[in-house]
């Protein structure tokens, strides 16, 4: 019988990261991962990863030269529809080439102890007493079972082993829609001009929520969209984007597609025995739905419970609840209020978004400040109240409609009536279903990104 104290399904960025966290504690800990290696973290080629965050995470940070690096840029631009009134934030963020750093990520793991096994898929957990206790796999046709004492799901969108929890348990199984999920396509494109240089900023366009970054070729670069439903839908958006975004000229080099959460996490991460992390636990930055970084905080926090749970011998739902308490209080909050207000926002039409940022600059650069700044968007009533006044300005003169200001005012509300909520999470499970239900009102009344 194979046993481990922590057996970590998925070897991505989030496996590997939760992996080296609990093995510097002195814990064994086995990962596997459904891909052979020369496959993992094969989505796509490029990811972002902001500058600032690898020494804050203690992360490998490649730098020029390495085959793990892509590029670096410190600018981003914010735009209106039409490609007008763009406004200037810093972010400074590195390239990567994913599958390159997922390698690096688990090497990093097994520098502390942890190991890795391969081509090893997931079927379902082995329970005694009603607990978790380990998991059987198959690799190569056979199939074989790993016992741990936690078992923690990091294995990205698909979340299969959270999907196989019961109906009782305090981790939801719930599957993920086409409107809980951006379905993200890339182009990558190279421009005709070989003089010109695009791998200095990033620009967007949230109307669409579309935008074009960098890649590693200089004079090419990312055209990339996410959108609701499928990924037609998101096609389709991209058509209009081409149609009404002036760009340099550029030929189609090859697409990638691929899907990230978007949608709020489970209420609790933790059941006995169990974790769940990452994109399984749709833990992405409402912002932009990247989810790398944003896990990590989470990650970090269930390492420390883990590890004083491990210690006292006892890894109840109980005692790895604080989990669920402090991520709240530390990011969950945060990013519940952010998601609300831009649930709402973004219903705006194309017209509102083109009016919003001719008239509303000073706002949606102090709006896309905070965005860039930490997990809560914050804004004072004396960047508030000039914004309010345009808005109703533009309702007078027939460029923003009442539904719309209602919307957005609905989004603030609810946004602040959610982050008091998270923040108000109960400290044990006693308490968690009547928690549960106001929540369920409140992110009802919110609705889906469509």
């Amino acid at each position: 019988m194979r046993k481990f104290d922590v057996a970590v399904i998925g070897g991505a960025t989030s496996g590997s990261f939760f992996a080296r966290k609990v093995a510097e504690k002195g814990y064994s800990v086995l990962v596997v991962d459904k891909n052979p290696i020369e496959k993992i973290g094969t989505r796509y080629d490029i990811f972002h990863i902001g500058r600032k965050e690898f020494e804050r995470f203690g992360i490998p940070r490649p730098v020029k030269g390495d085959k793990e690096w892509a590029f670096e840029f410190e600018t981003n631009y914010t735009a209106a529809p039409s490609g007008k009134y763009p406004i200037k934030t810093f972010d400074p963020m590195v390239g990567l080439h994913m599958h390159d750093y997922t390698v690096l990520m688990n090497e990093w793991a097994k520098e502390e102890g942890a190991e890795f096994e391969y081509s090893a898929c997931f079927e379902d957990f082995i329970y005694e007493n009603g607990k978790i206790v380990g998991f059987t796999y198959s690799k190569d046709g056979e199939k074989k079972e790993i016992y741990a004492k936690c078992v923690v799901d990091c294995s990205g969108i698909d979340s299969i082993p959270r999907k196989k929890l019961p109906e009782n348990s305090t981790v939801e199984n719930f599957e993920l829609q086409g409107d809980d999920m951006f379905y993200v396509v890339l182009r990558y494109v190279k421009f005709k001009d070989p003089d010109f240089v695009y791998d200095t900023s990033s620009t967007g366009w949230p109307f669409y929520k579309s935008w074009l970054a960098p890649q590693a070729d200089p004079n090419g670069g990312i055209l990339g969209i996410g959108a609701c439903n499928s990924y037609n839908q998101a096609e389709t958006i991209l058509e209009d984007v081409i149609k009404n975004v002036p760009m340099p000229e550029y030929t189609v080099t090859h697409t990638e597609k691929g899907k990230t959460p978007y949608t709020r996490p489970p209420y609790s991460f933790v059941t006995d025995n169990f974790i769940v992390t990452g994109d399984a636990g749709c833990l992405t930055k409402p912002n932009n739905g990247e989810g790398v970084t944003s896990s990590m905080v989470h990650m970090e926090i269930a390492a420390d419970v883990l590890d004083e749970a491990i210690k006292a011998d006892d890894l109840s739902c109980e005692n790895l609840w604080k989990i669920n308490k402090i991520y709240n209080e530390k990011q969950g909050a945060d990013f519940a209020s952010t998601r609300a207000l831009l649930t709402k926002v973004v219903k705006a039409k194309k017209d509102e978004f083109e009016f919003f940022f001719e008239k509303g600059h000073d706002f949606l650069q102090a709006f896309l400040d905070g965005a860039a700044d930490g997990p809560e968007i914050k804004i004072s009533l004396g960047q508030l109240l000039p914004a309010v006044g345009k808005i109703l300005g533009g309702i007078l003169t027939g460029k923003v409609s009442f539904a719309t200001l209602k919307e957005a005012a609905s989004g603030f509300m609810l946004g602040n009536k959610l982050k008091k909520h998270y923040l108000a999470f109960p400290s044990s499970p006693e308490g968690y279903n009547e928690w549960v239900k106001i929540a369920d009102t409140l992110w009802a009344k919110v609705g889906k990104m469509k």
